[in-house]
């Protein structure tokens, strides 16, 4: 309330018979989800990825542990086709060692024991495919002896390379006598076998990660 005889401020004078205005102060715009968003929350899941992907450390490449590894790998996958047609297999080896040469059951017993090596062949691909293709790096086998799958430049693979390791590299290097595409690792620096060159990939020892100590968390 305005004092009688006292002169208004200035600015809040009213025009008689006017309706008194007051000024419109639009709202601040709404902040979006990602210009205005805080850094920390922008890089979480970029920083979430770069330390996952530090955790993987491509040491020395190796080669002879990976024969042990491929041992591993092999029983494993037999043992799982083993499960579901493992009476299948063995009733057809019965009959394949049993029949008489050039018979109709011995030829029946080769086409299912053929059959047989062409699933086993496609479960290979598909198990070392998915399993170097994944965060993973390794095959339980590589896993088992401390070895990963990587690049010439140390960075994980493709899941393109992991697949024309295991299915192309893995079927051209088992035809060649001599198994001349294994033995070529033992006089490669790299220890890269024709796969791994067909590929572009490699096998290396994998080196723990430094972790980050109670302090530094918490600076």
């Amino acid at each position: 309330m305005t004092g009688f005889g006292k002169r208004p401020a200035p600015g809040n004078t009213a025009t008689f018979g006017k309706k008194h205005t007051t000024s419109y102060r639009p709202a601040a715009p709404r902040p979006t989800a990602g210009a205005d968003m805080p850094d920390f929350l922008k890089t979480e899941s970029s920083a979430s990825h770069q330390a996952y992907k530090a955790s993987i450390v491509a040491g020395e490449p190796i080669f002879w542990r990976r024969i042990l590894s491929r041992l591993v790998d092999e029983f494993l996958c037999w043992m799982i086709l083993l499960i579901p047609f493992g009476s299948g297999i063995l009733s057809a080896a019965g009959t394949y060692i049993e029949a008489p040469a050039g018979s109709a059951e011995e030829t029946r017993a080769a086409v299912d024991l053929f059959g047989y090596s062409i699933l086993f062949i496609f479960l290979s691909t598909a198990y070392g495919t998915i399993m170097e293709a994944s965060r993973l790096q390794a095959t339980f086998g590589k896993l088992m002896i401390g070895a990963v799958l990587v690049t010439p430049t140390g960075d994980k693979p493709k899941i393109w390379q992991a697949l024309l390791r295991n299915s192309i590299g893995r079927l051209v290097v088992n035809l060649l006598p001599f198994y001349a595409g294994y033995a070529m690792g033992m006089f490669r620096k790299d220890r890269r076998c024709l796969h791994d060159l067909m590929s572009g990939t490699m096998v290396c020892s994998k080196v723990p990660a430094a972790t980050s100590s109670y302090s530094e968390v918490f600076a």
